[in-house]
């Protein structure tokens, strides 16, 4: 097929298509190629092999589409639990300033943890530890942090958690559709490939039918080739007026 065909994943399926379709619509065509073993049956598979990478195709941008999706309820997610976790983590090392065991219990050590995975860590030892040690619990209530509202913005935590689980799972799930898309086109272009090499023999008599499932017949000229005969005369032309 020609090479322009498989720059792009829908050029790879429209010459699938057309190779097949064009075949199976064509009585001629199907009757020459089949005598070189391309019968309907083996038709038909190629047909299957389409199908399957369409539908690898759609699957691929299906996951694709809940990876961004995931991706940016994520990055929502994180940016709420961020500006929760500070709030109360600010306050905790204001009242704790002079005791360091207490913001050791509560994590609020060193600066906060820049990847989500070693924040989310961080989230969970402060807001659990707040809850769990009554010792810290009795001062923060003063500064407005009940075990109540504790409680309630751990849930901000809980839905990073679960957001970023749900990105990790599309993540994958995309990379495998990825995966599937490009096994279904290897399949798909081999075939066509190997197709088309024995069309152009079966139909070598007839180089309209090879184009007309995609190939380029042998004796086809180029452009320089065609307009060759002309240039020759115009330079004996021209060589004879010198």
């Amino acid at each position: 097929m020609p090479a322009q065909a498989k720059t792009t994943i829908a050029g790879q399926l429209n010459a699938a298509r057309v190779a097949i379709n064009n075949t199976l619509a064509d009585s001629e065509i199907h009757a020459m190629v089949a005598i070189y073993g391309y019968t309907n049956t083996k038709v038909l598979e190629g047909q299957q092999l389409y199908n399957a990478a369409i539908a690898a195709v759609n699957a691929q941008n299906a996951a694709a589409g809940t990876q961004r999706q995931a991706t940016a309820q994520a990055a929502a997610a994180e940016q709420q639990a961020r500006a929760t976790y500070q709030a109360l983590a600010q306050v905790a090392r204001a009242v704790f300033a002079r005791d360091a065991a207490k913001r050791t219990a509560l994590g609020l050590v060193g600066n906060t943890p820049q990847s989500t995975t070693a924040f989310m860590a961080a989230a969970r030892t402060l807001f659990d530890n707040a809850i769990a040690m009554p010792a810290i619990q009795q001062e923060l209530i003063n500064y407005g942090y009940s075990a109540a509202r504790i409680a309630q913005e751990r849930t901000v935590i809980a839905a990073l958690e679960q957001a970023h689980q749900a990105q990790v799972a599309a993540i994958g799930a995309a990379q495998q559709a990825t995966r599937e898309q490009h096994a279904a086109l290897i399949a798909l272009n081999q075939w066509v490939a190997q197709y088309l090499k024995i069309a152009k023999i079966a139909l070598r008599s007839k180089p309209e039918l090879i184009e007309k499932i995609g190939g380029v017949a042998r004796s086809a000229r180029t452009a320089a080739q065609r307009n060759a005969p002309k240039k020759a005369a115009a330079t004996r032309a021209a060589k004879l007026a010198a």
